[in-house]
């Protein structure tokens, strides 16, 4: 990690922002005293979220994230690294953020690494909270004007979206994208979601759909900035993969787009920050 402690800020940014353009436009609607901060904390979550989700071997991922958690603890004692942690130690409260908080994440994120098939939808939404709940409680306490628990809900369908539009490497991963209420009602097998099928279709379609109908419970402008334009993203994508005949490449070709709703989301969520 030494290396990576050494790379500019304008590097993780830039990974970020490639996974996720939407939060690039979104940055424009958040107080300026506030970019900095609110820019490294995203993307902080977001090498956790590579570690969770994207790092294939379990060592690797577990060494990373315990490094995450001694610098995280550094950091609260004013010794961060990391360009990520010395940003984000400039936004106020920071030092003030409990570590028994930051150590929640690393466990949520832990977890994602060898889950058990869920039963259902709140099974499979659940599991993936267990690593936004503590980032959102923890973003509301840097940033105010935050919903936590529905910034939660909605990152954990965006987590759910994008494990699905990468259906074939989550199963060899291990994990289990689709529930199995899901399969079951459907007729399919863990196997059988490998191939092109028409049940494999109306399955994908049914639980793009429930993703959709997920993002709509959440309401945008109590997102914040960054959250409201993620969610409205999402939904959007979701939506019209859901319609498609072949959901994976509509779902594939929608995350290349960033629908025109989501300036407008962006923009009502960012007024509500404090000025």
């Amino acid at each position: 990690m030494d290396e990576e402690s050494g790379a500019p800020l304008a590097s993780f940014e830039a990974k970020w922002a490639s996974a996720h353009p939407e939060f690039a436009l979104a940055l424009k609607f958040v107080p300026p005293h506030e970019r900095a901060a609110r820019a490294a904390f995203a993307c902080l979550s977001f090498e956790l979220e590579h570690a969770a989700f994207a790092t294939r071997d379990a060592e690797p991922a577990a060494i990373k994230l315990q490094w995450w958690a001694e610098e995280l603890a550094r950091a609260g004692r004013g010794e961060a690294r990391h360009p990520l942690t010395q940003a984000l130690a400039t936004q106020a409260g920071f030092a003030a953020v409990p570590v028994a908080s930051w150590f929640a994440v690393i466990r949520g994120a832990l977890e994602q690494r060898e889950p058990e098939p869920a039963a259902d939808r709140v099974a499979a939404l659940r599991t993936y909270a267990a690593l936004y709940e503590p980032l959102a409680a923890i973003e509301a306490q840097l940033f105010g004007a935050i919903d936590a628990p529905a910034r939660a809900r909605a990152a954990a369908a965006s987590r759910a979206l994008r494990e699905t539009a990468l259906l074939s490497d989550s199963l060899r991963a291990g994990r289990l994208p689709l529930p199995l209420d899901l399969l079951a009602r459907h007729r399919l097998a863990r196997g059988d979601l490998a191939a092109v099928s028409p049940a494999r279709t109306a399955a994908l379609q049914e639980w793009l759909a429930t993703l959709a109908a997920e993002f709509a419970a959440c309401p945008a402008a109590a997102l914040g900035a960054l959250g409201a334009a993620s969610r409205t993203a999402d939904r959007a994508r979701a939506r019209r993969a859901a319609r498609a005949d072949e959901p994976l490449a509509a779902l594939h070709e929608a995350f290349g787009r960033l629908p025109l709703a989501t300036v407008w989301a962006a923009w009502r969520a960012g007024r509500r920050s404090p000025a």
